[in-house]
């Protein structure tokens, strides 16, 4: 019964290669943007994408992607989507649309409201085969839009991957490719999971599949391997998005975190004080894991930037929250 059960991590990269996962230009020729939230340990951001033939283009760095520029007297943060709204609207499968692609957007927003309508499908909780994946697809009100209403269940319930594995090795069976949206919300799965060897498996495959990858796979791949112990792999990621547009706030945030996890403080803080000369207002959470982090050690120079923080917080009336003070009084003890 269980399909995946009986396949090696090889076969399945080979069985992308094998059904042709590059997708010919006739086939895809309409650009659509939309817009993916996805759940993770921490708190996350939406994830902006576009995609065409053959390649997923990167969403100009003014549109959806980067958090809008603030001030640094300001003293209102804004704090990112906690995990419970985040999953809900990944799961629905909402989409956000960019003000480049007004025309398919009356068409796009009937499929929200078509999927929408599905949120309560339950995923198997086992690999089907091919036949039992077919089966549940016709009997599904609406048979166009199975795959991506399932991944959106996998991803709402957090289902075992090989479950979402057995159902992307059908799709690209019987239809000779798998969709991008399809490749994102698996992907989203396995960082949602911590699952890092699939994870870069998934980076593989995409960089073979398109020219450019777009702000939200990268957003996906930084955040999943920065939590791993392939991490500085993630400080690579985000050197290859810098080459090609302007990191966003989440992917600086998730790599100062994984430093600051392994005591690369001195790293931390390069990417920090960068992310700050962009005019990337840090999040509360980020400061604060500088000094959760940094708890015990020494430093002269240390000091001197965390002080550097707190001066940073004065100076613009940003009142930490009651965790953040904790630490802070943490770290002084």
């Amino acid at each position: 019964m269980a399909l995946f059960s009986q396949t090696s991590q090889q076969g399945f990269q080979a069985l992308l290669w094998k059904y042709r996962m590059f997708w010919p230009v006739s086939r895809c020729q309409q650009l659509f943007a939309v817009s993916f939230s996805i759940p993770n340990r921490e708190k996350v951001s939406y994830f902006s994408f576009m995609t065409s033939s053959s390649t997923a283009l990167p969403v100009d760095p003014k549109g959806t992607d980067v958090f809008s520029t603030k001030k640094r007297s300001e003293s209102d943060y804004e704090e990112e989507k906690g995990w419970d709204e985040e999953t809900k609207e990944i799961s629905e499968g909402k989409l956000h649309f960019s003000s480049s692609v007004e025309a398919p957007k009356k068409r796009l927003m009937s499929q929200v409201l078509s999927r929408h309508k599905f949120t309560n499908v339950q995923p198997p909780e086992k690999p089907l085969q091919a036949e039992e994946w077919n089966r549940l697809r016709e009997s599904f009100r609406s048979p166009e839009i199975f795959e991506e209403v399932m991944f959106n269940s996998m991803v709402r319930c957090n289902s075992p991957i090989d479950v979402a594995k057995s159902l992307l090795t059908h799709v690209a069976k019987s239809k000779g490719d798998i969709a991008y949206n399809l490749l994102i919300k698996y992907l989203a799965l396995c960082v949602q999971q911590g699952q890092t060897s699939e994870i870069c498996d998934m980076y593989d495959i995409m960089k073979t599949r398109f020219r450019i990858l777009e702000s939200g796979a990268y957003n996906l791949l930084i955040r999943g391997l920065s939590n791993s112990d392939q991490w500085r792999m993630a400080l690579t990621l985000l050197e290859e998005v810098k080459k090609i547009m302007i990191p966003s706030r989440t992917n600086y945030e998730s790599c100062i975190k994984a430093a600051s996890r392994h005591q690369e403080m001195n790293l931390a803080f390069e990417l920090y004080h960068e992310m700050l000369a962009k005019d990337l207002v840090p999040t509360l959470d980020v400061l604060q894991a500088f000094f959760d982090f940094s708890r015990g050690m020494k430093g002269a120079e240390l000091q001197k930037e965390l002080f550097g923080i707190l001066l940073y917080l004065r100076e613009n009336q940003i009142y930490p929250h009651k965790t953040f003070m904790r630490s802070i009084k943490l770290w002084f003890e």
